[in-house]
């Protein structure tokens, strides 16, 4: 599988490569001026020094005279002096040489077959060519003599010497080159990392993603909202609130709020800072119900928004919410229970039981397997599901023993029941039936069955627990009534409502100290 390559990392890539780029073309080209400027202040030193023998009065004279010694004298002092040049060469008109670094070559004629240019033609130049000590750059200038050319000097650098300072020139560019490639590393590291934080450490295609999931998110919620920034610029504004707004302009984004919504009190909450919830306003003969709240960056505000929806909207969603209390309850005991588990896990991990962790694991997978493979393929409705698996696990939390019945069925729908009064029911009735178990204080068992039965759907809860008192059992569906200290005694009244609306009937056996059963029968059709 291709690995995908992180933001960061193509950063720090893409500007390595272009440092890489950019310093290799600048050796190719400072390379190349460096060597040639090398070759050129060579050339440009031995020329000028030749330059300056040929034209010494001392040289002339001696030359003139034939003084083998003085010349090689002078030239031997002048060429310990000099650095950069190797060899220092004074010949006559015939080649013989009156001066050179090795005595041995003095009287004897000029190597190297450069020098007929300067003695035929009188005029100075650049050549190479190998002599006596090897290949070397030389430097040939006449020599005159009251006007009379009478021999010729030359000074020369060996080659060798040239291929050093080439050679120390492009360590050095390359040592230079080195520590820049390494500083430039270093930067687009620091670059890279920056520019990764400044995205809250997000990939580009997941920022892409975020905004268009938050994008469909936002026009998927029923309820205007709005944003604007610290200028009061609408940075935000979803499709509903366009709708509820009346706004007839296409795009709105970077408009002044007060110009789009004039009545908006955005821009108060953004001096303030303060929230303000469930606040009524009008808006278009609508009443509606808004929350604002400021942006904040820290302790700096950076903005504010809103949300609000029609109030009669509101209303009518709060009326179909009815039972959701039950699924709350049911999630916080999955939630309960899931954190002890977790709790047993870290344990086992921290005591470096490995085996018993892997046994502990595979139990918790089976057993909740078989659970939701039960509840999937017997109760089709998800929400009842979802209530039966919560009480299952607030009765582990009680320590209460917890039976379906092998034969539980109900069908996801059914025309005139509804979802709210079958939460009712069923969550109040086992919520009794474990309360009771705890109160008498003993170990003890829940039977829970709800069954599709013909015309009727079924639903049985049996407990073994403290049981109801014979002079109660006809008061305890009485709203207040409660023989639990600190409760209001509302759980039984409004399951005897539920039943009441759906037309059923209950049945109820129960003997004090022994333990209740409680038959709900509820017809799947409207009685005429």
């Amino acid at each position: 599988m291709k690995k995908n390559i992180s933001f960061q990392t193509k950063i720090t890539m893409l500007i390595i490569v272009l440092i890489l780029v950019s310093i290799g073309m600048s050796i190719l080209f400072v390379g190349k001026w460096s060597l040639d400027n090398i070759q050129n202040k060579v050339e440009d030193n031995i020329k000028n020094i030749s330059v300056i023998l040929a034209n010494s009065p001392d040289i002339q004279n001696a030359l003139k005279e034939k003084d083998f010694t003085k010349i090689q004298s002078s030239t031997h002092e002048l060429l310990d002096e000099l650095d950069g040049v190797d060899i220092i060469t004074i010949a006559d008109m015939n080649g013989i040489r009156y001066a050179h670094p090795n005595p041995d070559k003095i009287g004897k004629r000029f190597v190297g077959g450069d020098e007929v240019k300067v003695i035929n033609e009188g005029v100075g130049y650049i050549s190479q060519a190998k002599g006596t000590l090897g290949i070397s750059i030389r430097a040939f200038e006449p020599i005159f003599y009251k006007k009379e050319q009478i021999g010729f000097v030359m000074v020369g650098v060996l080659y060798e010497d040239i291929k050093e300072f080439r050679e120390d020139a492009l360590i050095t560019i390359c040592g230079f080159t080195l520590f820049g490639i390494i500083l430039g590393i270093i930067g687009a590291l620091i670059i890279a990392k920056k520019t990764k934080d400044s995205l809250l450490g997000l990939e580009p295609y997941e920022i892409v993603y975020l905004y268009k999931e938050n994008r469909a998110m936002l026009e998927s919620i029923i309820e205007g909202i709005i944003a604007i920034d610290s200028k009061g610029r609408i940075t935000l504004v979803n499709d509903y609130a366009i709708k509820i707004l009346n706004i007839k302009k296409p795009n709105v984004i970077g408009e002044y709020v007060l110009d789009v919504f004039p009545t908006s009190r955005l821009l108060e909450v953004l001096k303030s800072g303060e929230c303000e919830y469930n606040e009524e306003q009008i808006i278009n003969d609508t009443v509606i119900l808004t929350n604002r709240v400021p942006m904040k960056d820290g302790d700096k505000i950076i903005g504010a928004m809103a949300s609000f929806n029609d109030r009669t909207k509101v209303k009518r969603l709060a009326e179909e919410i009815t039972g959701v209390t039950q699924i709350i309850q049911a999630l916080r005991a999955n939630t309960h229970e899931f954190m002890n588990k977790l709790h047993v896990i870290l344990g086992l991990v921290k005591l470096n039981e490995i085996d018993e962790l892997r046994i502990y694991i595979k139990d918790i997978v089976k057993e909740q397997e078989q659970i939701r493979f039960f509840l999937t393929k017997n109760i089709k409705n998800p929400t009842i599901s979802a209530i039966i698996l919560g009480k299952l696990n607030r009765a582990k939390e009680l320590n209460v023993d917890m039976e379906l019945c092998e034969n539980c069925y109900l069908e996801k729908y059914y025309k005139n029941i509804q979802n709210e009064n079958l939460l009712t029911i069923i969550g109040n009735l086992l919520d009794n039936a474990m309360e009771a178990i705890v109160r008498k204080g003993e170990d003890g068992e829940v039977y829970f069955r709800i069954e599709d039965v013909d015309d009727f759907i079924e639903i049985e809860v049996h407990d073994n627990g403290i049981g109801i008192e014979d002079e109660n059992i006809e008061r305890i569906f009485r709203r207040g009534f409660t023989t639990k200290e600190g409760e209001g005694g509302i759980g039984l009244f409004l399951v005897k409502k539920s039943i009441n609306q759906l037309n059923g009937e209950l049945l109820i056996d129960s003997k004090y100290k022994e333990g209740t059963s409680i038959l709900v029968r509820i017809p799947k059709e409207e009685k005429g």
